[in-house]
C-alpha cells in the first residue's frame, strides 16, 4: 500500500496576496485546505490501493486551537462537472473509506495532521473511468478564523494508471475506409475532432520535413513539420485555414496532440491544453474515401498520407480517435488515456493495443463498432509497457 501526502508549503502566497491590498484593514487570516492556493484540484493515477493524505491550515500560526469538521459531499461532483464541463464520476463508495470527521490545528501550528481517504482496490476500475470525489470543510467548531470559501472544497480526481501496449510505426501505417458505412456521409462533416497520442522517435529530416499523424492529404491533416514551420511543430494542413502550433513537440516521449473544428475555428491542442487557433468557415470536412467509387484521391491515413512515403511517422502511436463534433479543452484533457467505446459523437476509435485477431495480424478494431478498422501495411510490432498518464 502506498501513502500520498500533500505537502505544499505556500501560505506565504496567500498571505502575500493578503497583505497586497490597499487598505491594511481589508487583511484576515482564513482556514482552507493544504495545497488549494493556486487550484482546488489534485489529481491521482493510481496503480494499487493508496491513502491519500489531506490536511487543513491557516495562512498564520493560529494563537488558539482551531478545530473545523470535515467530510465527503458527493452531491458536489454533478455541480463540479456542470460548472467545468467534464464527466467524472463518483468515486463509488465500496473501494474507500475516509473516516475523518474533524481537523485540528493545534495552539501555535499552521496545519493540522494528515488525515485519509483510503483507496482500498482499484481492481474494479475501468481504463476510461475517471472519478471525483469532493471532500470540504463544513464548519469551525473551535477558533475565531474563518474558512476560506474559495478553498473550502477539494476536489480529488483518480484515476487508474494504464499499462499498455503501443503499435510502432517505423515502417508500418494505416489506412481506414470511411465508405464502410453506407448509413453516414463523411463527405461534409461540419464539426471534427482528431486526436492521438503519438512518441515520436525522429523527425524527418528532409525536404519537406513531414511527419504525418492522421487525416486526408489536401484537405484535413495533422501532421508534425512542413517546409515553412520546424520539423518539430504540430501543424493541421489541408483547405485554406492551416494552422501550426506555438511550441514543439518532444522527442522521445509520450504526448498528446488533437484538433477540433467547430465550423467556425480550428483548434490545436497538446497534452490537454489549447495551443493555438485560427478562426475561419473553412467549409465542410471530408474524411470519405472515395478513390474506390471516383477519381478523387482522398484517403485518410494514419501515420502516413495517401501520396508520399517521405511523410510517414518515425515512433509510436496508441489511442486515436476521431469525433463527429469539437469537443472542449476540458473533455479533451479529461479523456487523454481512455474514452468509452460508446462515447456520444466517437465516430472511430482505435485503441492500437491489439491486432483484430491471429489471422489478421496488420489490423487494429475500431472499438465503436462501427466498422472503421485500421488496416495496417504489414504486421503490427508492439511496444510494452506503456503507461497513460
Amino acid at each position: 500500500m502506498k501513502t500520498i501526502i500533500k505537502h505544499l508549503w505556500a501560505f506565504f502566497l496567500l498571505s502575500g496576496l493578503f497583505i497586497s491590498c490597499d487598505n491594511a484593514e481589508d487583511f484576515q487570516d482564513v482556514i482552507y485546505f493544504t495545497g488549494t492556493d493556486v487550484s482546488p484540484v489534485m489529481k491521482y493515477s493510481l496503480e494499487e490501493a493508496t491513502n491519500i493524505g489531506l490536511s487543513v491550515r491557516a495562512s498564520t500560526k493560529v494563537t488558539e486551537n482551531t478545530k473545523v469538521g470535515v467530510r465527503v459531499n458527493e452531491a458536489l461532483v454533478e455541480k463540479y462537472n456542470r460548472e467545468n464541463g467534464t464527466n467524472y464520476q463518483v468515486l463509488p463508495s465500496d473501494v474507500y473509506t475516509f473516516e475523518a470527521k474533524t481537523a485540528l490545528i493545534e495552539q501555535d501550528k499552521y496545519a493540522s495532521e494528515p488525515f485519509y481517504l483510503n483507496i482500498k482496490s482499484v481492481e474494479s476500475f475501468k481504463d476510461e473511468d475517471t472519478f471525483c470525489l469532493p471532500v470540504e470543510i463544513t464548519d469551525v467548531q473551535e477558533g475565531s478564523l474563518p474558512i476560506l470559501e474559495a478553498s473550502r472544497v477539494v476536489y480529488l480526481i483518480i484515476n487508474k494508471t494504464i499499462i499498455t501496449k503501443a503499435a510502432v510505426l517505423n515502417g508500418n501505417y494505416f489506412y481506414v475506409d470511411f465508405s464502410s458505412d453506407p448509413g453516414r456521409d463523411l463527405s461534409a462533416m461540419s464539426q471534427i475532432t482528431m486526436e492521438a497520442r503519438i512518441f515520436v522517435d525522429d523527425f524527418q529530416n528532409s525536404d519537406p520535413y513531414i511527419s504525418s499523424i492522421m487525416g486526408c492529404e489536401e484537405n484535413f491533416l495533422l501532421r508534425l513539420g512542413d517546409v515553412k514551420i520546424p520539423k518539430d511543430y504540430l501543424q493541421l494542413a489541408g483547405g485554406a485555414y492551416p494552422v501550426s502550433s506555438v511550441e514543439a513537440i518532444p522527442p522521445s516521449q509520450w504526448v498528446h496532440v488533437a484538433v477540433t473544428y467547430d465550423g467556425a475555428r480550428i483548434s490545436l491542442y497538446i497534452n490537454g491544453r489549447l495551443n493555438a487557433y485560427i478562426d475561419g468557415n473553412r467549409g465542410p470536412i471530408n474524411i470519405f474515401d472515395g478513390s474506390k467509387n471516383s477519381s478523387s484521391q482522398i484517403s485518410f491515413y494514419i501515420g502516413t498520407t495517401s501520396n508520399s512515403t517521405r511523410r510517414t511517422l518515425k515512433g509510436n502511436i496508441s489511442e486515436a480517435r476521431v469525433w463527429t463534433r469539437a469537443l472542449t479543452e476540458a473533455e479533451i484533457a479529461s479523456n487523454i488515456c481512455a474514452v468509452p467505446s460508446n462515447a456520444e459523437d466517437l465516430l472511430a476509435y482505435w485503441k492500437f493495443n491489439s491486432w483484430e485477431d491471429d489471422e489478421n495480424k496488420h489490423i487494429v478494431v475500431d472499438y465503436t463498432g462501427h466498422g472503421y478498422d485500421a488496416i495496417g501495411l504489414r504486421t503490427i510490432t508492439w511496444v510494452e509497457g506503456v503507461r497513460c498518464p
